[in-house]
């Protein structure tokens, strides 16, 4: 178990703002946290030195540039430790997988990675069971059709204010080679400034500018976030499942507005497969987890067949934009 760090209220409203935004200056920071700009920067770099901060993230709707977003669940069998950490490695090194995460329970490893289509995942799958199929007893594989991200109003008990988009809701966007450059630039460090992020595509500050607000504009970049130590906090993050019937969108949409006024609840998946919805939550304790399921249960008891927890036990890969450019 790892030593559980201590955050006073500061370190708390700092860790809000920056999931609120996490391209905002140290100067807008300081407003809203109530210190120095110098100070904000002192912050910064203090937990990212004690593994607190682990990335700054940017938000892309990947869906919107014509991807299918599948995740993955693998049982695995003949493993050690070594092994699993193999694995784990192969998984994050694949540039079609933007998440990977260890699981307690049914299943051992989850990840979710990025199709253009049916077939396209087919063939990701079938090598990646090619490298590590001899460690798989069982796999259940989910088609994402959105998953909206909330924002962790837990941190300061203050309902965060963002929802970012993540699925198609409009035509495909087509990207050209700048737009893909500055997203795999920022995808994983959100702070970078136009200047480091023009010096590194090897572009102008004022077409990065301008790229980068109309990225935002057309609902391709819709947020930037931070990568928290989950076990350096405390925080348990969990995945439950539900098998729903008697849906429709009225429904989803009353199922959103919970999920929306309860400041655990970080995203809210709708998906194809063995079950129809997912609430991934982020609490201090597993009664507090019972406490938001039970709630949710009962409000919608009508829909509700069965549903299965998953403990995620350690986040491994976080990026919105995996490719290779």
């Amino acid at each position: 178990m790892h030593n559980i760090m201590k955050l006073n209220l500061k370190d708390k409203k700092l860790l809000y703002w920056l999931d609120q935004d996490s391209r905002a200056t140290n100067k807008y920071l300081g407003k809203k946290v109530g210190l120095s700009e110098q100070a904000i920067g002192y912050k910064l770099k203090r937990m990212e030195e004690e593994g607190i901060i682990k990335k700054y993230i940017t938000f892309i709707n990947t869906p919107l540039l014509g991807y299918l977003h599948y995740k993955v669940f693998l049982r695995l069998r003949n493993t050690n430790v070594m092994k699993e950490k193999e694995i784990i490695d192969f998984l994050v090194s694949n540039t079609n997988i933007r998440w990977v995460v260890t699981c307690s329970g049914k299943w051992d490893v989850s990840f979710s990675t990025m199709a253009k289509n049916s077939q396209d995942f087919t063939e990701i799958y079938r090598d990646i069971e090619s490298k590590i199929g001899d460690y798989i007893s069982e796999k259940s594989v989910f088609l994402l059709i959105k998953s909206p991200g909330l924002t962790k109003g837990y941190l300061i008990n203050q309902k965060g204010t963002k929802i970012r988009e993540y699925g198609l809701k409009t035509k495909i966007i087509e990207l050209d080679q700048t737009d893909k450059n500055i997203l795999n630039s920022i995808s994983q460090n959100s702070r970078k400034s136009v200047v480091e992020i023009a010096d590194e595509i090897n572009s102008t500050i004022d077409i990065v500018r301008y790229r980068l607000k109309k990225l935002e504009k057309e609902g391709v970049v819709t947020g930037y976030t931070l990568q928290l130590g989950y076990d350096k906090l405390g925080i348990l993050r969990y995945s439950v499942f539900f098998s729903l019937h008697k849906m429709n969108s009225s429904i989803e949409e009353k199922m959103f507005r919970f999920a929306s006024t309860h400041n655990n609840i970080i995203f809210m998946l709708t998906m194809i497969g063995t079950h129809d919805l997912s609430l991934e939550l982020e609490v201090l304790s597993y009664e507090e987890l019972e406490k938001i399921i039970k709630k949710f249960r009962e409000e919608f008891t009508d829909n509700i067949n069965n549903f299965d927890i998953i403990f995620n036990t350690q986040e491994y890969k976080y990026d919105f934009y995996p490719f290779k450019i």
